[in-house]
């Protein structure tokens, strides 16, 4: 320890001694050093510290930082103004005008010469003395014409800009006008081909033109906001019958919309925006629930009635016209308009077991649900009556077209063309693919038949049996609830078809698995095709009730099978009275 200790004092004193040596001798190793690495720094590589425009690439790969510049370029959109607007017409992407930038040259000149590497220290003020050159500019005069020809076409008019305003933190600030003019085209094309940017300053290119003044200008603008802040003042008292809302001046200016006619600048009140507040506090002051009126009818005759009182409710457009108005000095106050509302009617509806009592029913019942209806009915014996309502509409078919296949199907068999045994679909012969159409109501099988038949010779066949509104020539296949009726009319008394082919087709519809619609609705036996099709739910059907047969038809849209069931239902209620 004794030995080190003198040791380390000895060197204390050598360096006492010689601490000048020692200075002279440490810099020139770390300048020696400080060559070397200037040196060999790699000539691919920029001189550190480089800027160029706004982008260090100090150190960079020399390719990378060219890159970079050009990239920079490529984005940087060129601002298109016309005479002294304030506001640019477009701002255009380099591209759009062909416009390249090569920044290759420029940083290549960013390079450390040689001369420059044996200067002491020099690799840290280098770029102080380095040339500013400008990057290679190439422009395309085809690009800027297409260009032209595409934003301006060939009048190079542009359309003035009026004044007008806006709403800021709850005041109506100007947003000032702009003139417009009329430019030539090829100032236009001139101004762009000249277009040098930078990355550190705007790139504009301005176009003289031939001045047009806006209609409406700053000082007209400035003179309707006037005379809307004085309305504002400290906010709007809103008068709602003995009542009072009070509406801020910030909140009311949040609402008003510039709308101009003409020359005329005008303050409106938006109903949208103005609606939450409106509805949520005038519209209560003003509410009175209207009641109840109770009707009573037979059939189609109104029979008695008691009125209930009229309700009143806020009309949100009329009272937002009414702040507008008080807004433009046409009204000397604001005040919540109001609408009537009418009682709500509840019926109480009696109907006789007559055709007209049964027309009312299906007229009523299909008014009051939801949906569109087609209904037909007939009575086959008994009382024969008959019942319709728009049974003349046009539905398209859905699965229902399967009874009108079946037909033609039948009369060709019948004639001896076809015969059960003859192959029509997946390995199925006529026979199995007949019962499987009505009763599973296949699809394969029944398109299989409707081509091999024709869509004109079917068409033919259902007119030559009475069924006028039912084609299949058009887009889609129609029919109606009467021609629906009118087929299974036919069908049940024996007009259509021999007794074998009835009694074949009689036997499918009654085992269709399909028993949510009609069947549904009545206790007695059913024979029926139905159809289904996105929002189309149709049912043809005979109902075999105690007192005869009767052929109900009943084509939807928009409606269900419940209510199709509940419809059946208070038919057949009526028809028992």
């Amino acid at each position: 320890m004794k030995r080190l200790n003198t040791r380390v004092q000895s060197i204390k004193r050598w360096v006492g001694e010689n601490w000048r040596r020692t200075l002279v001798y440490g810099g020139g190793v770390v300048l020696g050093l400080l060559l070397v690495v200037q040196i060999f720094y790699p000539s691919d590589r920029v001189v550190p510290f480089t800027k160029i425009e706004t982008v260090s690439v100090g150190g960079w790969l020399k390719k990378d930082a060219s890159w970079e510049l050009d990239r920079q370029y490529e984005v940087k959109k060129v601002q298109l103004f016309f005479g002294d607007s304030k506001t640019p017409y477009r701002e255009i992407a380099p591209a759009d005008i062909g416009l390249k930038t090569d920044n290759l040259p420029r940083v290549e000149s960013a390079g450390y010469s040689w001369w420059m590497r044996l200067i002491p220290t020099s690799l840290f003020w280098a770029h102080m003395t380095l040339p500013s050159i400008p990057p290679s500019y190439h422009s395309d005069s085809k690009r800027v014409a297409q260009y032209i020809s595409k934003e301006l076409g060939e009048s190079c008019d542009v359309a003035p800009k009026n004044a007008s305003f806006v709403a800021k933190e709850g005041k109506l600030t100007l947003v000032e006008s702009e003139k417009g003019g009329t430019c030539k085209r090829e100032d236009v094309d001139k101004q762009l081909l000249a277009v040098k940017p930078t990355l550190s300053q705007s790139t504009i290119a301005r176009v003289p033109m031939k001045t047009i003044a806006p209609e409406i200008t700053d000082d007209a603008a400035s003179a309707v906001i006037k005379r809307v802040t004085e309305r504002l003042g400290e906010g709007v008292a809103l008068r709602a019958g003995d009542a009072t809302v009070s509406l801020t001046a910030a909140e009311v200016a949040s609402w008003i919309d510039p709308v101009a006619d003409g020359k005329v600048l005008q303050a409106v009140v938006n109903p949208e925006r103005a609606s939450t507040k409106l509805n949520k506090d005038a519209a209560p002051k003003v509410t009175r629930a209207a009641g109840v009126s109770k009707v009573s009818t037979m059939d189609f005759v109104e029979t008695s009635r008691q009125d209930g009182v009229k309700g009143q409710a806020m009309d949100l457009d009329a009272t937002v016209r009414n702040i507008t108005d008080f807004l433009q000095t046409k009204a000397e106050s604001a005040n919540v308009a109001v609408r009537v509302v009418q009682p709500k009617i509840e019926y109480s509806r009696s109907y006789s077991p007559t055709d007209t009592g049964l027309s009312a029913l299906l007229q009523q019942y299909a008014e009051s649900h939801p949906g569109t209806y087609g209904v037909s009915l007939v009575e086959l014996s008994g009382q024969r009556r008959r019942a319709a309502y728009q049974d003349t509409k046009q539905f398209r078919t859905a699965s229902t077209y399967k009874l009108f296949v079946a037909y033609s199907t039948l009369k060709r068999v019948e004639s001896g063309a076809w015969k059960w045994s003859d192959a029509v679909s997946g390995g199925r012969n006529l026979e199995k693919c007949f019962d499987d159409m009505i009763v599973k109501s296949d699809n394969p099988c029944a398109e299989a038949l409707l081509t091999k038949i024709g869509f004109r010779a079917i068409t033919d066949e259902m007119k030559s049996i009475g069924l006028t509104g039912t084609s299949f020539l058009g887009d889609i296949p129609l029919t109606t609830a009467g021609d629906l009726s009118t087929f299974n009319a036919s069908l049940e008394s024996g007009q259509l078809l021999s007794a074998d082919s009835r009694t074949r087709l009689l036997g499918a519809m009654k085992r269709n698995i399909y028993r949510q619609g009609i069947p549904a609705g009545t206790s007695s036996q059913v024979a029926d095709k139905v159809g289904f099709l996105d929002g189309l739910l149709h049912d043809a059907a005979i109902i075999y009730t105690p007192s005869g047969p009767a052929v109900l038809s009943i084509m939807t849209d928009g409606s269900s099978w419940a209510t199709i069931a509940d419809l059946t239902k208070q038919i057949e209620a009526l028809r028992a009275r």
